[in-house]
């Protein structure tokens, strides 16, 4: 479960606390899903008996807790995802701009993101997303020297991280 670990480092660009959180979270999934056992019952996980999904379900609170990845729903608004997106660390890590006069009050969340793309490639950047199997994206700023390595990543733990 390194693999885990190195998504985290990757994604919160060597975050200490990040890399401790996650390492608790990967060494000792029951005791994890024990200490944030009401996070994980707003996600309707309600046992420790899958430590994979614990393990990456915990990967994806820990780096929004930290402000590195942002949740949202399918059929967001224009405004709450430029807000959670757009201030995201690694925006402003990446010297990265979230003008929400770009995006179109009618578009969704995959419009937007090809948009982003689109004006995030002179930075050579791209929003990325990790699959958590559900109707949301959790959505980064990702350099695309880092999505490969990402992508193949995640594959190992049987989970996705793509560009949106």
């Amino acid at each position: 479960m390194k693999n885990l670990i190195e998504i985290g480092r990757i994604i919160s660009g060597g975050d200490e606390a990040v890399l401790e959180e996650l390492t608790a979270c990967v060494t000792n999934p029951a005791a994890y899903f024990a200490a944030h056992a009401a996070r994980y019952m707003e996600r309707s996980i309600d046992s420790a008996g899958e430590p994979d999904l614990i393990r990456w379900i915990g990967m994806v609170d820990i780096l929004e807790e930290h402000n590195f990845v942002c949740e949202r729903d399918w059929k967001d608004e224009k405004e709450d995802f430029a807000y959670f997106f757009g201030n995201l660390v690694g925006i402003k890590r990446f010297g990265l701009e979230l003008d929400p006069g770009w995006l179109d009050e009618d578009g969704d969340i995959e419009q937007w993101c090809g948009i982003l793309n689109e004006k995030w490639a002179p930075h050579q950047c791209c929003a990325g997303a990790i699959n958590i199997d559900s109707d949301s994206f959790v959505l980064f700023p990702c350099p695309l020297s880092q999505l490969e390595q990402l992508k193949k990543l995640a594959e190992t733990t049987d989970y996705s991280i793509e560009r949106v």
